[in-house]
C-alpha cells in the first residue's frame, strides 16, 4: 500500500455520473479502428457486453447494499449504480448505431445476455458479488492501460475513442466500490482469487467467440495486415496483454486493495486533455433509476 501523504484512498474519491451523450451518428465505418476488422471486432464484442454486464453489477451490489451503515460507502455505492447505468445506456445506443453499419452487436448483446444468465444461474449471492469484483478490476487494470498511454487508442474514430476513454475513467473512479463492499460484508479473499482466475477465463473466451461471430457474420476475412495489427495491439512490446500482467497479478496479493494502483491523476489527466464538454449535457432518454440508485 502506498503510504505518502498525497495517496489516495476510496474515501478521497467523488463518485458522480457524467451523463455524456455520444454522437454517435457521427460515426460511418464498420472498421472504426484503424481500418481493422479485428480491432474493431475486439471493441465491438467489450460493447456488447456492457449493457447487461453493467446491469448484473448494479443488481449484485444492490443485493449487500443495505447491510452496511457506512454514509461514506453507501453514497460511493449511489454513484457507482449512476456511472455503472449510464455506461449500459450509452454502450446501447453505440451497439444500434454498429448493427446499422453491418456489425451486429445488437444480436451480441442478445448472445451475452443468455451466457450471462447461464453463469449466474445458481450462484450465492456473495458468489455474484465476487465476480463483480473481479470484473471492476479487470475494468480497472485496462482502463489504466488506456489511459496512461492514450496512443495506444489511435486509429479510433474520435467519438468512439471519446466514450471509450469517458467509460475507462468512471471505471478508475469507482474501481473500489464493489471491493470495499464485498470486504465489509464477507472478506473471504480465497473465494476472490478463485472467481478471478473463472472470471478471466470467461471474459477472454467470450470475448474471443464473439469477436469471431461479428466477423462471420460480416462475411469478412482478415487480411494477414489485419491479423499482424491486432497481435500488435494485443501482444506486442507495448500490447495490452503484457502490459496488465503484473497489475493482474497484484490482485492475488492477500492484502490487496485497489488503491494500491494510484492513478487518479490519469482522470485529472484525461479532464485537461480529453474532456469534452459539450457530450456532458445528458440525455431525456436517460433511465432515471439508474442514477438514483
Amino acid at each position: 500500500m502506498n503510504n505518502t501523504t498525497n495517496a489516495v484512498s476510496s474515501s478521497d474519491i467523488d463518485i458522480k455520473p457524467r451523463r455524456m451523450n455520444f454522437p454517435f451518428e457521427q460515426v460511418n465505418e464498420t472498421y472504426f479502428f484503424d481500418d481493422n476488422p479485428l480491432k474493431s471486432a475486439f471493441i465491438t464484442a467489450l460493447s456488447a457486453t456492457f449493457p447487461a454486464g453493467e446491469g448484473e453489477f448494479i443488481d449484485s451490489v444492490r443485493l449487500f447494499r443495505d447491510k452496511i451503515n457506512d454514509p461514506e460507502l453507501k453514497k460511493q455505492i449511489k454513484g457507482f449504480i449512476g456511472q455503472e447505468g449510464h455506461h449500459s445506456f450509452q454502450h446501447k445506443r453505440f451497439n444500434q448505431s454498429l448493427k446499422e453499419l453491418g456489425f451486429d452487436a445488437v444480436r451480441v448483446e442478445s448472445d451475452f445476455e443468455k451466457d450471462l444468465e447461464y453463469t449466474i444461474n445458481g450462484k450465492s449471492d456473495r458468489q455474484r458479488l465476487a465476480y463483480t469484483v473481479c470484473f471492476e478490476h479487470l475494468t480497472a487494470i485496462m482502463s489504466d492501460y488506456f489511459l496512461r498511454d492514450t496512443s495506444t487508442l489511435d486509429g479510433l474514430d474520435d467519438t468512439i475513442k471519446d466514450l471509450m476513454l469517458w467509460h475507462t475513467v468512471e471505471e478508475i473512479e469507482h474501481k473500489a466500490v464493489a471491493f470495499d463492499l464485498y470486504m465489509a460484508c464477507d472478506g473471504d479473499r480465497k473465494l476472490l482469487r478463485k472467481s478471478l482466475i473463472e472470471a478471466s477465463l470467461l471474459f477472454s473466451w467470450r470475448v474471443t467467440k464473439y469477436m469471431f461471430r461479428l466477423l462471420r457474420w460480416s462475411k469478412i476475412r482478415p487480411s494477414w495486415k489485419d491479423i499482424k495489427g491486432y497481435a500488435a495491439f494485443m501482444f506486442g512490446r507495448k500490447g495490452m496483454m503484457r502490459s496488465l500482467r503484473k497489475p493482474y497479478m497484484d490482485f492475488f496479493r492477500k492484502d490487496f486493495h485497489p488503491w494500491d494502483h494510484q492513478n487518479q491523476n490519469l482522470v485529472d489527466q484525461w479532464q485537461r486533455n480529453h474532456y469534452q464538454p459539450e457530450y456532458d449535457r445528458g440525455s431525456d432518454q436517460f433511465i432515471k433509476t439508474a442514477s438514483i440508485g
